[in-house]
């Protein structure tokens, strides 16, 4: 799954459980895509290695950490 889908899918559940329209859902979909790819790294950097086999890794690798 890649982020383009999984922001999909949030801002159809800002839309549908929040009730926000559409552009306010794609802005606050980007603050949270902005927020995973600036931080997400460093807070997967110790659970990484404790995740079960090739899940700490795929989640790296999703978060943009080579």
């Amino acid at each position: 799954m890649d982020i383009s889908a999984i922001k999909g899918t949030l801002i159809a559940q800002l839309q549908a459980k929040v009730g926000l329209d559409e552009a306010k859902a794609k802005q606050a979909a980007d603050v949270v895509e902005n927020l995973i790819k600036e931080h997400g790294p460093a807070l997967l950097g110790g659970v990484k290695d404790k995740l079960p086999g090739g899940v700490g890794e795929a989640l790296g690798g999703f978060l943009g950490k080579k």
